[in-house]
C-alpha cells in the first residue's frame, strides 16, 4: 500500500514556536515582545549555504512599579525595554499591551497591577470622603423675613404667592393648628413683627403694608 500525501503530512515532525523555559522562576514579561527564534542560511564566499538561528536578546531586568512600589524582576527583549520607556513606565506598557504579545505571565503580572489600582482609587476615595467639608445646613429663621425683602415679596406677583403661603404655613405652626386663617395669618405677622423690633437694635423702620 502506498503512503498518501495525507499520512505523510501527518507523520511529517511539526516545527515549535520557540519559548523561553518555563521552569523559571522570574517574570517572563511579553514572551519577547512577539520575538521568536529566527532560522536561516550563513552564505560565505564559497557559496556555501551553512544553517543557522538566531535568538532573540533576553535579558533579566528590575523594573520599578510606581503602582505596586516595588521592583519587579522581568525577563524581556532589548525592543521590550525600548518599548516601556516610550511608554513612561512597566503599569502603562502593561495596561496598554495586548494579550498576544504580553503571554500569560505577563497578564497576571497585568491583574496584579490592575488590582492594586483598583484598591489606591478605593483608598484614595475613602480619605477624600473622610476630609471632605460636609457643606453646612442653612437653618430657616422662623421670623418673618426684613421688611424690605417682604415689600418686594409682596410687590412681585411671582413671590408674592409664595410669601402668602409660607407666613400661612408658619401661622399654622406657631397656632398648633393644621390650618390658618387669613386674620390668624395676620396676628401671627403682628407677633412676630414686635419680637424682631425686640430682638434688633432699634433703627427707622419700614411699616409692612398689614
Amino acid at each position: 500500500m502506498r503512503p498518501t500525501v495525507a499520512a505523510l503530512a501527518a507523520r511529517a515532525p511539526r516545527r515549535r514556536r520557540w519559548s523561553p523555559p518555563s521552569h523559571s522562576n522570574a517574570l517572563s514579561l511579553v514572551y519577547f515582545t512577539g520575538k521568536t527564534k529566527l532560522y536561516g542560511n550563513s552564505v560565505p564566499f564559497s557559496l556555501k549555504k551553512t544553517r543557522r538561528t538566531w535568538l532573540p536578546n533576553v535579558q533579566r531586568k528590575r523594573v520599578f512599579s510606581e503602582t505596586l512600589q516595588s521592583h519587579v524582576r522581568v525577563k524581556m527583549t532589548t525592543t521590550a525595554l525600548r518599548t516601556i520607556k516610550k511608554k513612561g513606565g512597566i503599569d502603562n506598557y502593561l495596561m496598554e499591551t495586548s494579550a498576544d504579545l504580553l503571554g500569560w505571565k505577563g497578564m497576571q503580572l497585568r491583574i496584579t497591577v490592575r488590582d492594586a489600582q483598583k484598591k489606591n482609587a478605593a483608598a484614595e476615595a475613602a480619605e477624600a470622603a473622610k476630609t471632605a467639608v460636609k457643606p453646612r445646613r442653612v437653618k430657616k429663621s422662623i421670623l418673618p423675613p426684613e421688611p424690605e425683602s417682604a415689600l418686594k415679596a409682596l410687590e412681585n406677583p411671582r413671590t408674592a404667592d409664595d410669601f402668602v403661603r409660607r407666613m400661612r404655613r408658619l401661622a399654622a405652626r406657631g397656632t398648633g393648628q393644621p390650618f390658618a386663617s387669613a386674620e390668624e395669618t395676620m396676628g401671627y405677622m403682628k407677633q412676630q413683627k414686635l419680637k424682631q423690633d425686640r430682638a434688633l437694635p432699634r433703627r427707622t423702620s419700614i411699616k409692612l403694608p398689614i
